[in-house]
């Protein structure tokens, strides 16, 4: 049961099933340090501490009290640290509309497509943890008092199942993982109604970063890629 004792703890316990290497096993074109999950855990509690005061300046500048907004993100993020569902109906609004880079172009709909979805995520990654960014969280607040935000954050963990994208079930497209420990930014952007509940999003991240740094999809100065490239030369 969620409470603010449960989101403590939430933050100061470890999810990563090993410790974290000093650079990812990637096939970027440059080395990626991966930031180790001490350090996760220190930047989402300083991310916490400057969000809330953030809303509590543009509390005092829009007049309008935001801190439900702090409440809302508190909750989000601990119930998928916990990978406990028990606050939904606190969190989105029933006919929700989501859309993922897995999503190919199409819309997911309602609370229980949504936490399919994202539980597809953690089926391939087990320990997989989201943490907040530092400084780089936007709060919009629209004429008529409804909120819209915009995140920046890493995901982190040993991708060791396999990723079912749309529709997240034994027909979809499968990648399978290694074991090897991925780390990879993404952008969320949330969209509130009048009762504080998210009723559209969107997840945005970079599809050939995300695999590169897995090691599925090489280098981009290898054969097979440059292959795979050049093929889009080709008549239909």
């Amino acid at each position: 049961m969620f409470d603010e004792q449960a989101f403590q703890e939430a933050l100061a316990r470890p999810r990563l099933a090993k410790p974290a290497p000093e650079y990812l096993d990637a096939n970027r074109g440059v080395e990626i340090r991966a930031i180790s999950e001490q350090e996760l855990q220190r930047s989402t509690i300083e991310w916490f501490d400057a969000f809330d005061k953030k809303l509590v300046h543009l509390s005092d500048v829009h007049g309008t009290d935001l801190s439900w907004i702090m409440t809302w993100a508190k909750k989000y993020w601990w119930s998928f640290l916990v990978r406990d569902m028990s606050v939904n109906d606190e969190l989105y609004a029933p006919d929700l509309r989501y859309t993922d880079v897995t999503t190919f172009g199409r819309t997911i709909v309602g609370i229980d497509d949504f936490v399919t979805y994202n539980f597809a995520f953690f089926d391939a990654i087990p320990d997989w943890r989201y943490d907040p960014l530092p400084d780089q969280v936007y709060v919009d607040v629209q004429p008529d008092g409804t909120v819209r935000t915009v995140i920046r954050y890493i995901g982190s963990g040993h991708f060791s199942g396999a990723l079912r994208m749309y529709p997240y079930d034994e027909s979809a497209p499968t990648i399978y993982g290694d074991g090897r420990f991925i780390q990879a930014p993404a952008v969320d952007r949330y969209h509130f109604n009048a009762d504080g509940l998210m009723e559209e999003g969107e997840t945005l991240y970079d599809f050939i970063d995300a695999v590169q740094r897995a090691g599925i999809m090489p280098r981009d100065d290898s054969r097979l890629v440059r292959s795979l490239f050049a093929a889009s030369k080709l008549p239909p």
